[in-house]
């Protein structure tokens, strides 16, 4: 009898979950998966369903976002037309992927940008520091990530000076990345020395009650006096002491350092998440005066969960699409959606030149296998697929045709495109692009090939686990 309960009680918690998956319209295929963890593990697949199955911003923040999107957009409108290039000037498959951007996040292509590549963590702090000690009136930060110790204390010393003189300093912090931080002796100097600390999406047990835990604040932008910028992948951490007990090395970034209005632009868009946290007005500062510093064309492209699109996604689509010789992508987590799948087996097969460069070695085992399922429906068309071995590659680019580089925070997997807030850089511009590309040949220097006969030749163990990360892999 108590078996017939247990079994009744298995198959109700079966049919409310399937009703309640089944009441949004799912196209990301991971109603399966929910299904089958609640199938084997029927109470611990429940509880965490509940805690991460939908995407949920709370109520607060969607009304926010619902109230602050049309204010956001009126802002980008009112962008001084001196500063806005008409996407004509572009070439045919540069011009769509520009006016997806303009349409999905309403950022408009600016002109006038000097792009400066910085190919490490130890070059871009110190360019980054300097740029504060020199900052006259405000020094505006947002990262992922802030992990005491190393370099980091000299930014953290810099960011005091340059409040105590001052400057109007602020920093957002993701509550979970930055989790160790908040509990350092460095947050306490910030915070005395006047220094604005905004802390993102905050984790306690009664918020995952209502907000999903996993929604994370991504981006890494830092901005000075509002013509000054840096984004790319370093998080605010010394690659010599971060996770250095994962295994992996250490972490290998990359940063743009830009000079131009994107840089005003970019300090909006982090405003905006300041206002989603705090409840506070979204009112930008005007855009400084501004002498051209170079001919560099971009866009900058932020994207989040309170999207109901995948929008970062539609923009890696178009520019893939757009591709007529090389495609070079650099991920540290590749768990690609089917269309982003089928666009590199489509460009490979229409002869474009494809290389994806992924770390050896990554920091979580699940997503490792995960990432490997894929690897047969690379090689099988002819994509070239390289392991990085000298450390945690965690730099996310797209090179095409050395002509188009889209940069910034996002990963090629579903968490970058549905859950994360993040932010890309897109440069139309031939010699960045050249840059970044010889980047990626460095990486390449770096990296062993894996062949399609090698590949096949593993184990059947290694299949069948690959296989079954890959099925779950909706919900990593």
């Amino acid at each position: 009898m108590t078996f017939s309960y247990l079994t009744l009680l298995h198959v109700i918690t079966l049919l409310a979950v399937a009703l309640r998956i089944f009441s949004q319209r799912n196209t990301k295929g991971s109603a399966p998966a929910w299904l089958l963890l609640v199938v084997l593990l029927p109470v611990i697949g429940v509880l965490i369903y509940l805690l991460i199955g939908e995407r949920r911003l709370g109520r607060t923040w969607m009304q926010r976002a619902i109230a602050l999107q049309p204010q956001v957009l009126q802002w980008a409108q009112g962008i001084p037309a001196g500063i806005v290039v008409e996407p004509d000037t572009l070439r045919p498959g540069a011009q769509s992927i520009c006016r997806l951007a303009a349409g999905s996040a309403g950022m408009p292509l600016l002109g006038g940008h000097r792009l400066q590549l910085l190919t490490d963590s130890a070059s871009s702090m110190r360019a980054l520091i300097a740029d504060i000690d020199a900052a006259r009136s405000s020094v505006h930060m947002e990262f992922y990530i802030w992990s005491a110790g190393g370099f980091v204390d000299d930014l953290v010393e810099a960011l005091v000076r340059a409040a105590r003189r001052g400057v109007a300093c602020s920093a957002l912090m993701d509550s979970l990345g930055s989790r160790p931080f908040f509990k350092s002796a460095s947050i306490g100097l910030l915070r005395q020395a006047g220094v604005r600390v905004v802390e993102v999406l905050p984790v306690n047990p009664v918020r995952a009650l209502f907000i999903r835990l996993d929604l994370r604040d991504h981006r890494k932008i830092a901005v000075i006096d509002r013509c000054i910028a840096y984004t790319g992948s370093m998080n605010i951490a010394d690659p010599r002491f971060f996770k250095q007990h994962a295994g992996v090395g250490e972490w290998v970034d990359a940063m743009v350092r830009i000079e131009g209005p994107a840089a005003w632009v970019l300090e909006a868009v982090s405003l905006s998440l300041t206002a989603l946290q705090t409840g506070a007005d979204f009112a930008p500062p005007p855009p400084p005066e501004l002498i051209p510093e170079g001919s560099s064309q971009v866009q900058i492209f932020p994207s989040g969960p309170q999207s109901s699109t995948r929008q970062i996604e539609q923009i890696l689509l178009a520019a893939i699409y757009a591709a007529r010789r090389e495609i070079v992508l650099t991920t540290p987590y590749f768990i690609p959606s089917e269309a982003l799948l089928t666009a590199l087996r489509s460009a490979a097969m229409r002869d474009v030149r494809v290389i994806l460069i992924v770390p050896e070695k990554i920091d979580s085992m699940m997503v490792r296998h995960a990432s490997s399922a894929y690897n047969d429906d690379l090689l099988s068309v002819g994509i070239t697929l390289l392991r990085f071995r000298d450390g945690l590659l965690h730099t996310k680019s797209m090179v095409i045709d050395e002509e188009i580089t889209i940069f910034g925070t996002a990963n090629l997997d579903l968490r970058s495109f549905e859950l994360n807030f993040e932010v890309s850089l897109i440069a139309f511009d031939p010699a960045f692009s050249a840059e970044m590309r010889a980047l990626q040949r460095r990486y390449e220097s770096q990296s062993d090939a894996i062949t399609h006969a090698q590949w096949l030749a593993r184990p059947w163990w290694r299949r069948t686990l690959e296989n079954a990360m890959q099925v779950m892999s909706p919900l990593l």
